[in-house]
């Protein structure tokens, strides 16, 4: 496909509705992480690596319960209430009306017994009597996370996405607003920006039940039956993204157990200094998993990959940049103190580099009906993460987990190419069909 025809292509994928929904969403992702980031540049200034490192800490086990709270049906949510509210809305009503009755059940339950073993979490897991109560908030947050996590699925599932952008800016804008204000009041400390970002979701949640349509509440039939569609759809999703969050994590708490809560820091402002990258990888994804799911030869697999290459290769030029510059834009942003974040981050966008590419291909493991491949594999990921980190970390410190998980993701991406790469020449030497 010659230049023209590229070019053609991208302007007909931009009129469509596709492409105006991934513009849109594109558009408030980036804002919404533009806002988030000067919220985080502030804290990160402000408390130092030490108290930073016990604010990722929480922030980190948090997210880690949310997920739990999730349990994968988010995704089956917007599976089965988008295909349902085409031709029966009676079936939709209850995946959303089911889907809310799990994750306040579950999200209740993770609070509960996560707030009770805080101080157990806090002294003998990570072995610093100051996380007690920051991990006590952390858990009154999750409520908060989920109850607006079930607001966007729901937005998504109904392909509002002018409204699903609006909950995440809204979000972002009073973050950055609060912190701004207890920043520039000298008010701004570890325990005010915990609150902030714990009481912000449930304010989110407020303005977003008045947004969304609340007849499903009404809805009446077999609940059960809707319970064991979700689950048993998003059963291999749940394993395989709540593996993945946990290897994302790992290193964060690794550090949290082995050293303290400024190496915690360092780590942590490297991490979120590439607060971009998951936007990108993400954003491509959106765009081209349509046409991964009309994906019906190996031909057209093929050109699948060399079309997502031509779109993600381009990309990674910046990135070299980024390379040579981090250490002025990481000491303009988050001071001098953090100095030591620039190898780790020099270390961790070569990870990211490859998730940009990898993601899209990656997404050709759905088409081919074997979502738990890819299930497999985090789970690999996350305990070679583990003992990568056991053997790194306590000689090495935060350049010891950067390390860990760019090798870790270096292995994946081998095993997806070699995986993939063996489905299309076993089936082009057997000429038999590769869809279920």
């Amino acid at each position: 496909m010659n230049i023209k025809e590229d070019i053609s292509e991208i302007i007909t994928v931009s009129k469509s509705k596709i492409g105006r929904d991934s513009a849109i969403v594109l558009a408030g992702n980036i804002f919404s992480a533009g806002l988030g980031f000067i919220a985080t540049v502030l804290i990160t200034r402000t408390l130092g690596p030490a108290d930073f490192g016990v604010f990722c800490l929480a922030l980190t086990v948090m997210s880690i319960a949310t997920q739990f709270s999730d349990f994968g049906i988010g995704t089956g949510l917007v599976r089965f209430a988008s295909l349902y509210l085409k031709n029966d809305k009676l079936k939709a009503d209850l995946v959303f009306k089911v889907s809310l009755k799990i994750r306040l059940i579950v999200g209740i339950l993770i609070f509960l017994v996560g707030f009770f073993a805080s101080e157990t979490l806090a002294v003998q897991v990570f072995r610093k009597t100051e996380l007690i109560f920051p991990l006590k908030l952390a858990f009154i947050g999750t409520v908060g996370i989920s109850l607006v996590g079930y607001i966007s699925t729901t937005l998504q599932a109904r392909q509002s996405f002018v409204k699903f952008t609006f909950i995440n800016i809204i979000q972002s804008l009073m973050k950055v607003t609060v912190i701004g204000f207890l920043f520039y009041a000298y008010k701004l400390e570890l325990f005010n920006a915990l609150i902030t970002v714990i009481i912000l979701p449930f304010i989110a949640f407020l303005i977003g039940s008045l947004i969304i349509p609340r007849d499903f509440l009404k809805a009446k039939g077999d609940e059960k039956q809707s319970f064991r569609e979700l689950y048993h759809f998003s059963k291999w999703i749940f394993v395989s993204v709540f593996c993945f969050m946990i290897f994302d994590s790992l290193g964060v708490l690794m550090l949290g157990y082995y050293k303290t809560t400024d190496i915690v820091g360092l780590y942590s402002a490297a991490y979120t200094f590439a607060f971009a990258f998951p936007i990108i990888a993400g954003t491509i994804t959106t765009i081209l998993l349509p046409k991964v799911s009309n994906l019906s030869g190996i031909e057209e697999i093929i050109k699948y990959i060399k079309k997502s290459l031509k779109f993600t290769i381009p990309i990674l030029f910046p990135l070299i940049i980024l390379l040579f510059i981090a250490k002025p834009l990481i000491i303009i942003f988050y001071g001098v103190e953090y100095q030591p974040s620039v190898i780790i981050f020099q270390t961790l966008i070569i990870g990211f580099a490859l998730s940009i590419i990898m993601n899209p291909i990656s997404l050709i493991i759905y088409s081919l009906n074997k979502p738990e491949i890819l299930a497999y594999l985090n789970i690999m990921q996350l305990i070679l993460n583990f003992f990568g980190n056991i053997l790194l970390i306590p000689p090495y410190g935060a350049i010891g987990a950067a390390i860990t998980t760019l090798s870790v993701r270096i292995i994946g991406a081998i095993f997806i190419s070699a995986f993939i790469y063996s489905i299309i020449w076993t089936k082009k030497t057997s000429n038999s069909g590769i869809f279920k």
